[in-house]
C-alpha cells in the first residue's frame, strides 16, 4: 500500500487541518497502512499510517490521543477539535463527512487503478474455502492478490482493495452481505469483472424479506461483470441471474450443477481408493473407509471429464466445482489444473492458540503464509500474551510479488514492530538473517531448540508445504486427540449481541469465573479486554490473581472473599464483594485501606446478600472508613422464565429501593447491576447502569432458545481411534450391553467419563457428530474412551466427532442429562487441552 496524501484529499474531498504544507513536495507525505484500531500499532510504521476515526461501537475520534502517542501523524476524522491542533503538534488531519463513506470512495478510486481481473466471491457458505482454493490452484499462473481471511463488509472490502497492488493480475475478493442494501456499496467499490455465486443458504436470512430477497441482492455483485459462475440447481439464484442477464446481454454465464441445462453437470461423485458407493445430488450419501478421495464426474458439451479432490464431503464437491467454473472462465481448466485439485490442503482457516511445553504459549498458524495474515497472527500473539516475550517460528512465504531481498527487509520490519525478541527462519532463502536460521525442517526437528524454548509466547507460521505443523506437535503441551476449542470470534459477537441489547451507555460486567464456565479464565478475559469490557467477574482471590498476572488490567470483581486475603486484594488491585456486616467488618479490621467494594443485595434468591432493610446498618459500620463502594447489586432468581416475571420485577423494586437508601447515605453515585443474561434477554430497566453477562456470553440463551443471534463459542471434539465390524448378536464394552440384530461398524473415539462425557449418555442416551449426522453412543462410556455406532458413515480412524458445539449443541446435551448447559460446559476435564481459535 503506497498513496500520495495529496491523492487522498482530491479524491475524498477532505479539508485539510494541521500540516497545511502536504500539498508541497508530495514525496514526502506518502501512507503506507491504515490502521483503525490504536493498539495495533505495533506491525506498522506509525508516522506513515492513515489513522481512521470510525464511528462504531466506539467513537474513533476519542482514540486520537493514544494513536499520536504511538507515532501516528495522519488522521482521516469527520471532526477536528481546534485543540487537537494544540495537543497534537504536527498532526494532519482529513476532515471528511463520514469516515467510512470516505475509505470506500478511495477503494473505488483504487479500483480504477487495477487492470487486472477483480473476481467477486459471495455467498452464504463457501466463501473462503473457494477463495483460498483458487489461490492454490492460480498461484503459478498469475501475481494474486485476495482478502485477508474473512475481510468480506463494508471496512473489510474497503481495506482489501486498498492493499492489492496496481500490477495484480487477479485479485480475489469475499463480498459479504447481511442486510438489504449491503451489496450496493460493495459493488461501487469493487466492480468485479468475474463474480463467483457459492451458495444461497440462511446465514443472516433475518436481514431480508424473503430468501428470494436475499438472492436478489447477492446477484446484485454481478451488475456490470463480464462472468458469472453459480450453481444453476439452486433455483432463486438462478432466476436472479437470468434476470441480469437478459439486462446485461454481453455477460457470459457458467453453472454447475446436477440437473439438466447446467453448463457442466455433474453426473456422479464416488470415493476412489476403497469401495465407492455414489452419491446423488442430494447431500446424503457415504463413502467407504478406505476412500482417500473423492472422483468428481461431469460433463460439458457432450464431453465427460472428471477430476479427484481429497476431501470426503459435499461440501466440497460444491466448493470445487465452483473453483473449476472460475478456471474455465479464466482459461485455466487444462489436465494439468485439473491436476492440482488432487493436493487441494484442508484449510484451516483460523489461529490455533494452545498451551505449550516449559511454560510457552503456541499460536498455530502453520498453514498460510503472507504479509496480512502474518499481521493479523502477530498481533493476536502480542494481545493473548502481552506479558511473554515472543518469538517467531517462520517457514516459507507463498507469492507475494516481491523479490527474495525485499520480502526479508518487508519481514524483519513487522517482526520488529512488533517486538518479536527472536526469529527462527526455516529456509535456505534465509541464510544470513538475524537469529537462528535452519536450512530446512529437518534441520530445526533435530535441534535442541525445540525441547529448551521455554517461557515465550511463539508464534509458528509459514506455507502449508513448509510443513510446520511437526514443529507445533514438539511445542505443544500435548497431543490434541480430544480438545476444547474456544472460539474468540463467537465470543467478541455474543459480547456485542448483548452490548447492544443492554442498551446505549450501560455498561457491561463479564464473569469469567469457573475457568470461564470451563472456556479458560484468561484468554477470554483477554479478548475482553480488547473489547473494552468495563468490568471482569470472578469467584475466588485466586483467579482474580492470575488474571492480573497475566495481565489483565480492567476491574475484577471477586465474589467470595475471606478477610484473610485482603492484602492481596490490595496488592493486586482486586474489588471484594462484602454480603454480610459480618463480611465487611472483617475486611475493615484487616488493616487495607481504599479497597472498592460492591454490596451485595438479597432480594429473595436467599443465596448470599444484606436484606434490603440493612443498608442504614452497613452506612454506619462503612462510616469514617477508607473503603468506598463500586456498586450495589443483586441476583434475579429466575429472570428466564415467564412464569415467574411478577416476582423477578419485584426483586427488581426491592433491590431499587435499597440501592436509593445506599446512596442517599454515601452521597455519591455507584454503579447498580442485578440483570444476568436472562434479565437482558427479557428486561430492561432504566434505573440500573450495569449488566452481568455470564453464560449467554458463551452462545447459550438460559431460556433454552437456540437461533437467537448468539454463536456457540466451546466446540468438544475429539478423533476415533478405531473402527471395528461387530456382528450380529454381540455387545459393546463393559457389560456388553447394546446388542443389535444386525452387523455393525463400531468407533471407539478418544474421551471418555474422565474427560467431561457422563456415563448417562451411554447406551443411545446420546451421540456424537460426524460425517454431517448424528451417532449414537453404544454401551456404556469408559474412563478414557466411548464407543459409537457408525455404520454406513465411512468413518476411519483419526476422523473427528463433535461431542458438542455447532451441530450438537450443548443446550440439547443438557436436556438429555437433566441438567443445565452450566453443568455439561463445566464438566469438561482439565486433562481436555484447551484450544483458542481466531478466524
Amino acid at each position: 500500500m503506497k498513496f500520495r496524501i495529496s491523492d487522498i484529499v482530491g479524491v475524498v474531498d477532505a479539508q485539510l487541518r494541521g500540516g497545511e504544507d502536504v500539498v508541497v513536495g508530495d514525496d514526502a507525505h506518502e501512507i503506507t497502512a491504515m490502521v483503525f484500531d490504536a493498539r495495533k500499532l505495533w506491525g506498522l510504521a506509525p508516522s506513515s499510517a492513515l489513522f481512521l476515526a470510525l464511528n462504531g461501537r466506539r467513537d474513533g475520534h476519542e482514540f486520537i490521543g493514544q494513536a499520536y502517542a504511538g507515532g501516528v501523524r495522519y488522521f482521516l476524522v469527520s471532526r477536528c477539535d481546534a485543540a487537537w491542533l494544540i495537543l497534537y503538534p504536527g498532526a494532519v488531519f482529513l476532515v471528511v463527512e463520514d469516515v467510512l463513506l470516505a475509505l470506500q470512495a478511495l477503494a473505488a478510486w483504487h479500483r480504477k487503478r487495477l487492470t487486472g481481473v477483480v473476481m467477486g466471491i459471495t455467498g452464504s457458505n463457501g466463501k473462503t474455502i473457494v477463495k483460498e482454493w483458487l489461490w492454490e490452484l492460480l498461484k503459478d499462473d498469475f501475481v494474486l492478490g485476495k482478502s485477508p481471511r474473512s475481510y468480506n463488509s463494508g471496512l473489510g472490502v474497503a481495506l482489501s482493495l486498498l492493499n492489492v497492488s496496481p500490477g495484480t493480475g487477479v485479485a480475489l475478493m469475499e463480498a459479504g452481505i447481511s442486510v438489504r442494501g449491503d451489496m450496493d456499496r460493495l459493488v461501487g467499490m469493487l466492480s468485479p469483472n468475474m463474480v463467483v455465486l457459492t451458495h444461497l443458504g440462511e446465514a443472516h436470512a433475518e436481514g431480508f424479506g424473503s430468501m428470494q430477497e436475499k438472492a436478489a441482492e447477492k446477484v446484485k455483485l454481478a451488475v456490470g461483470a463480464d462472468v458469472v459462475v453459480y450453481p444453476f440447481d439452486e433455483e432463486l439464484l438462478r432466476a436472479e441471474v437470468g434476470v441480469l442477464k437478459r439486462s446485461q446481454p454481453m455477460m457470459k454465464t457458467i453453472s454447475w450443477g446436477w440437473q439438466e441445462g447446467a453448463n457442466f453437470r455433474l453426473v456422479k461423485v464416488e470415493a476412489v481408493g476403497g469401495l465407492a458407493v455414489g452419491l446423488s445430488g442430494s447431500a446424503s450419501g457415504s463413502v467407504s473407509s478406505g476412500s482417500l478421495m473423492q472422483a468428481i464426474s461431469f460433463v460439458h458439451r457432450g464431453t465427460e471429464h472428471r477430476f479427484e479432490i481429497p476431501f470426503l464431503d459435499q461440501a466440497s464437491v460444491s466448493n470445487a466445482m465452483s473453483c473449476l467454473c472460475a478456471l474455465v472462465a479464466l482459461e485455466r481448466w487444462d489436465e494439468a489444473h485439473l491436476a492440482r485439485f488432487r493436493v487441494l490442503p484442508r484449510l484451516e482457516n483460523r489461529l490455533q492458540f494452545m498451551a505449550g511445553r516449559n511454560g510457552n504459549y503456541v499460536l498455530n498458524d502453520s498453514y498460510s503464509a503472507d504479509l496480512e495474515s502474518l499481521g493479523v497472527a502477530l498481533d493476536m500473539l502480542k494481545r493473548q500474551s502481552p506479558n511473554l516475550p515472543m518469538t517467531v517460528v517462520l517457514g516459507g512465504f507463498e507469492q507475494t510479488g516481491m523479490d527474495i531481498g525485499s520480502l526479508r527487509l518487508r519481514l524483519m520490519e513487522m517482526l520488529k514492530g512488533f517486538g518479536v525478541e527472536e526469529v527462527v527462519w526455516v529456509g535456505a532463502e534465509y541464510a544470513g538473517m538475524e537469529g537462528l536460521v535452519f536450512e530446512d525442517m529437518g534441520a530445526l526437528l533435530g535441534s535442541a531448540w525445540l525441547s529448551q524454548v521455554s517461557g515465550r509466547a511463539i508464534l509458528v507460521k509459514g506455507s502449508r508445504s513448509s510443513g510446520l505443523e511437526r514443529v507445533v506437535a514438539r511445542l505443544q503441551a500435548r497431543l490434541l486427540q480430544t480438545r476444547l476449542e474456544i472460539h474468540l470470534g463467537a465470543l467478541k459477537h455474543n459480547f456485542l449481541h448483548f452490548k447492544r441489547l443492554a442498551g446505549e451507555g450501560k455498561k457491561v460486567m463479564c464473569m469469567v469465573k469457573a475457568f470461564g464456565y470451563g472456556s479458560g479464565s484468561f484468554e477470554s478475559a483477554s479478548a475482553l479486554q480488547a473489547l473494552a469490557v468495563d468490568y471482569l467477574g470472578v469467584a475466588y482471590v485466586d483467579e482474580g490473581i492470575a488474571l492480573r498476572n497475566a495481565g489483565i488490567t480492567v476491574p475484577i470483581m471477586v465474589m467470595n472473599v475471606d478477610a484473610g486475603a485482603a492484602w492481596q486484594l490490595q496488592e493486586y488491585g482486586l474489588e471484594p464483594v462484602v454480603f454480610s456486616l459480618e463480611s465487611l467488618r472483617g475486611l475493615l479490621n484487616s488493616g487495607v485501606s481504599g479497597l472498592r467494594l460492591h454490596v451485595e443485595v438479597d432480594t429473595g434468591m436467599h443465596r448470599l446478600g444484606f436484606a434490603a432493610g440493612e443498608m442504614e446498618d452497613l452506612l454506619a459500620v462503612l462510616a469514617g472508613s477508607s473503603f468506598r463502594v463500586a456498586s450495589v447489586f443483586s441476583h434475579l432468581a429466575a429472570s428466564e422464565d415467564g412464569d415467574s416475571d411478577a416476582f423477578t420485577r419485584k426483586q427488581m423494586d426491592v433491590f431499587a429501593g435499597a440501592a436509593a437508601v445506599l446512596e442517599g447515605g454515601l452521597g455519591y453515585g455507584v454503579l447498580k447491576h442485578i440483570e444476568n443474561t436472562g434479565g437482558i434477554l427479557r428486561f430492561g430497566d432504566a434505573r440500573f447502569d450495569m449488566v452481568r453477562l455470564g453464560i449467554g456470553l458463551y452462545g447459550v440463551d438460559p431460556r433454552g432458545v437456540v437461533g437467537v443471534g448468539l454463536q456457540p463459542v466451546t466446540r468438544w471434539v475429539s478423533t476415533i481411534s478405531q473402527v471395528q465390524m461387530v456382528k450380529a448378536g454381540e455387545g459393546v464394552g463393559y457389560g456388553m450391553h447394546g446388542v443389535s440384530e444386525h452387523d455393525r461398524e463400531i468407533a471407539v473415539i478418544a474421551a471418555g467419563y474422565a474427560d467431561g462425557l457422563w456415563r448417562a449418555d451411554g447406551q443411545a442416551r446420546s451421540g456424537v457428530w460426524v460425517k454431517g449426522v448424528e451417532a449414537q453412543f453404544v454401551g456404556n462410556i469408559c474412563m478414557d474412551m466411548a464407543m459409537v455406532d457408525v455404520t454406513g458413515l465411512g468413518c476411519k480412524a483419526g476422523d473427528e466427532v463433535e461431542l458438542f458445539g455447532e451441530h450438537l449443541r450443548v443446550e440439547t446435551v443438557a436436556v438429555r442429562r437433566g441438567t443445565i448447559p452450566y453443568e455439561v460446559l463445566t464438566s469438561v476435564s482439565q486433562r481436555v487441552a484447551r484450544v483458542y481459535v481466531e478466524e
